[in-house]
């Protein structure tokens, strides 16, 4: 028998999302401004795909777009032009 082992994290997600997707599936630069509650601006989110998203914002994304810290981390390599 066979056991295969899977992360529950990561289980049916996309791991190659870019920024601009990410930020789509956390409702978009407004919805996440508004849900910074003032932390964020919305032209600062709309700068994010290419300049990366600062560190200390990337908890709402993480829970609004429901993704990793890990696809976040890929995506924010991606848009900052680093080699992963």
């Amino acid at each position: 028998m066979k056991l295969e082992f899977k992360s529950s994290m990561t289980e049916g997600m996309d791991s190659t999302l870019t920024l601009a997707e990410i930020i789509k599936k956390a409702g978009g630069p407004a919805a996440i401004a508004e849900a910074s509650g003032g932390g964020i601006k919305k032209d600062a989110v709309y700068k994010w795909p290419s300049i990366g998203v600062p560190d200390r914002h990337w908890q709402i994304l993480i829970e609004r777009a429901g993704v990793t810290a890990e696809q976040l981390y890929a995506a924010n390599l991606e848009a900052r032009g680093v080699a992963a």
